[in-house]
Parts: structure tokens; C-alpha cells; sequence
């Protein structure tokens, strides 16, 4: 589902996103160890590396614990920043969202399955689904995005965090949910 970002967590800072193929460069430089936190890119899912199948190899060994299944929820061993909203508050558990798709009507099929296996998720009007997982806003969005078509949108609301991510928006529109979203916040 997550495409091939992760962040590197040290010291309460996030780093990242970064490709598979950047770490492993890392490991070789000695800038990332088999006991680095890391995380797929908007996931609050903090693990050392030597326990994620994509990295063990890195370091010789094999990883320490199974992958999940789709159907497994996620339970983040540790929740920390994000690297999208740099918050030093810590969740203690999975946040809600509300996603708003501007999408053709067959887009269902292909974006359906992609929701439900981010967690609890269901449809609450034609192109707004209500989802329950790990993520963050921008982990979400990253999930998702990839079952979009360019010219389909898609805002993502956090609930519990109070945070929004967006893509496909044009630029006019684009500007104007920054300006609403993350300027009038303060």
C-alpha cells in the first residue's frame, strides 16, 4: 500500500522522506543503523529497522516480527512527530478521518479497497468516506493517492488531530485551502 518512503525518527526530529534505495546508501555511509526508528512516510508506526523486512537484509540479519496483513490493524508501538506537522503531541492510539473525493463515479472499485485496508472505513455519501487507522492526514493521502487519476481530488480531514491534506486541487483552489487551512490556523 505505502509507496517506497520512509522517515528516520532521532532525538524527537523526523527526517525523511527518504527511498529504500537512499537508506541503504545511509547504511553503507554508516548514517543508518540497524536500531534506527523508521516509519513508512505519514505513519506514526515507529519500529527499529532491523525488525522491517525491507531493511533487515541491510544489516544481515532476518527481521524480528511477521508484516501485517491488510486485515491486522495497525498498532504503533510508539507514536512521535510526524514529519509533516511537527507536533511534539503524542497519540495513543489510531485518529478518524474524513475524506472527500472529487472523483468519476467508477473510481469506487478502484479506490474502495485501498480505504479498507487502512482500517475501519465506511461510506457515509457518494465520494466521502469515514476511515479509522494509524496514519497521519498525509499518510492517508499518500495511501490513497495513488489509486487517483490526476484530474481526481482528494481532501483528507483528521478529526482527532485537527490536521488536512489535499492533492489534485488546481492551483486557484489549491491556494485557497492553503490560505483557510494552514495560515488561518494560527
Amino acid at each position: 500500500m505505502f509507496a517506497d518512503n520512509w522517515c528516520i525518527k532521532a532525538k524527537d526530529r523526523v527526517f525523511g522522506p527518504y527511498t529504500s534505495e537512499q537508506l541503504r546508501k545511509f547504511a553503507h555511509e554508516g548514517r543508518f543503523a540497524a536500531t534506527s526508528l523508521i516509519a513508512p512516510a505519514g505513519s506514526r508506526d515507529w519500529r527499529e529497522a532491523r525488525s522491517e523486512n525491507t531493511f533487515a537484509s541491510f544489516f544481515g540479519a532476518a527481521p524480528e516480527r511477521a508484516p501485517k496483513t491488510a486485515n491486522e490493524p495497525r498498532r504503533p508501538k510508539a507514536f512521535g512527530q510526524s514529519a509533516a506537522n511537527n507536533s511534539s503531541t503524542e497519540q495513543t492510539g489510531p485518529a478518524n478521518f474524513v475524506l472527500i473525493f472529487d472523483v468519476v463515479s467508477a473510481a469506487a472499485s478502484r479506490i474502495e479497497p485501498a480505504l479498507l485496508s487502512l482500517g475501519r472505513a465506511f461510506r457515509l455519501a457518494d465520494n466521502v468516506w469515514a476511515v479509522s487507522c494509524a496514519l497521519t492526514a498525509i499518510g492517508v493521502r499518500n495511501a490513497v493517492a495513488p489509486y487517483l487519476r490526476p484530474n481526481e481530488s482528494l481532501f483528507v480531514v483528521d478529526a482527532t488531530n485537527g490536521r488536512t491534506s489535499w492533492t489534485n486541487y488546481a492551483p486557484e483552489a489549491h491556494s485557497k485551502i492553503s490560505a483557510a487551512f494552514v495560515h488561518g490556523k494560527r
